[in-house]
């Protein structure tokens, strides 16, 4: 079955996907490397290429990419300048020295005129190591034991902090806190010693501070909760955050993996003017490229320098990924006004396009745009405004989005089907590519939403 967009035909099933996904099926563990590129319900897209706003399948079919990777592709698929510095890097180089290297140095230096309370960084390959590695700093630099996270944020697959960050709403606790949850089998128990409270709550925070008041580390969280349907930190939340943790003589630790240099050039901090005591970094950062980086103070990191706590591995600082770090911070530095207006502006073409659309033909939502990151929540009812995981769990109509999801995938636009994950934009999306998405929005609400 096919159908005509955009004067070609486009196959509502991409069959060369499902025969893909079938062979690897054979030698990868559910097909693919990651389950959340395979989940039950989503419908098969193997990906042959992508250029700028757009990728293509291996049937050819062609799709407007609102998932940009889960969101390091700030500049969109290929961009000239990350992929010339990467192979000139490889071509006269190469890949990994396995000594010190001035290139990490540059990277560093780059960084830290974005977020001016960072000192000293470690750079490593993924947020979760990274995320590892920051709780273990605040517990050697405090001596103390608890970590606070939220309901509903995601810090990586670690042992370390793997909390069940979307579990149903009879698994919560019935307090304002409780024990984390392990996120998956295998844990043996984990995460220790971390609490969960309820986000955009200082009250919340407030008493699971107070309960272990002299023994919590740091409080650790995504300051705009992007792992649970885009929900921004409430007026002043972050303050009180910074404000009642030190109070209690913790850390507070800002897992910016997704809203560092996304949200603004020195991610949530910067754009909330809130700054963090450690701070972790990642996705946008190295434009595609594996990188994660921890950062804090010369005397919170001086116990990495002393070597009194270990970190870490074989490829962190690999010069490929640097040298594609290096170009996505000289895009940055150079040209950060154009770049920030650019993403702020189809972001809001988007979101206020998304909301009218909605709104006009009466279907329950709500719209969360935080910048260049955007969550359409379908609801069951007028669900009002949603501050946090609980209410997200609570209004949304996951089923709905699921059906609305596959009727835009088979029309050329993709997003993600599970409704937590937010919409990504790039400098490479233009407001053309907008009005495609919002009329191909439109037909699909129209064609699963309505009745």
């Amino acid at each position: 079955m096919t159908q005509l967009t955009n004067g070609k035909l486009f196959e509502t099933v991409s069959t060369g996907s499902e025969q893909q996904l079938e062979r690897a099926r054979q030698s990868i563990a559910g097909g693919d490397n990651s389950t959340m590129r395979v989940l039950p319900y989503h419908l098969p897209l193997v990906a042959t290429r992508g250029q700028g706003s757009t990728i293509w399948d291996v049937d050819d079919n062609e799709y407007i990419d609102l998932n940009m990777a889960y969101g390091p592709l700030i500049f969109g698929h290929r961009p000239p300048a990350v992929i010339d510095a990467v192979v000139r890097q490889l071509t006269e180089s190469g890949s990994q020295l396995g000594f010190p290297a001035e290139m990490t140095a540059r990277v560093a230096e780059k960084v830290k005129l974005l977020y001016p309370h960072i000192e000293l960084m470690r750079f490593s390959s993924t947020g979760s190591e990274a995320i590892a590695a920051a709780l273990r700093l605040a517990r050697t630099f405090t001596e103390k034991r608890y970590i606070i996270a939220f309901e509903g944020h995601y810090h990586g697959s670690s042992d370390a902090i793997f909390n069940r960050y979307h579990a149903p709403l009879e698994d919560l606790p019935e307090g304002p806190y409780g024990p984390a949850t392990p996120g998956t089998l295998g844990m043996n128990g984990a995460p220790h010693d971390v609490l969960v409270c309820r986000w955009n709550s200082p009250e919340a925070l407030e008493q699971c501070l107070s309960d272990h008041a002299d023994d919590v580390a740091a409080v650790i969280m995504e300051p705009v909760m992007g792992n649970g349907g885009v929900i921004p930190p409430n007026p002043d939340f972050l303050d009180v955050a910074r404000a009642l943790t030190h109070e209690h003589g913790a850390l507070l630790i800002f897992d910016e993996v997704i809203t560092g240099m996304r949200v603004a050039p020195g991610g949530a901090q910067d754009r909330y003017g809130v700054e963090a005591d450690i701070t972790i970094l990642s996705k946008a950062l190295g434009g595609g490229f594996p990188i994660s980086a921890l950062g804090s103070t010369r005397e919170i990191m001086q116990s990495i320098v002393e070597g009194r706590l270990f970190h870490g591995g074989v490829y962190s600082g690999n010069t490929l990924v640097m040298a594609a770090a290096d170009a996505v911070l000289d895009e940055l530095h150079a040209n950060k006004e154009g770049i920030y207006q650019h993403l702020e502006s189809v972001s809001e073409t988007l979101a206020t396009g998304v909301e009218e659309i909605f709104t006009r033909l009466g279907i329950p939502h709500r719209v969360h745009c935080v910048g260049p990151m955007i969550s359409m929540v379908l609801t069951h009812d007028d669900a009002g405004p949603i501050t946090s995981y609980r209410e997200m769990r609570r209004h949304c109509d996951f089923d709905k989005y699921i059906r609305f999801q596959h009727q835009l995938q088979q029309s050329g636009v993709y997003f993600h089907p599970n409704q937590f994950e937010p919409l990504f934009l790039s400098t490479a999306h233009t407001h053309e590519d907008m009005a495609t998405v919002l009329e191909r929005i439109e037909d699909g609400a129209r064609a699963v939403l309505l009745g």
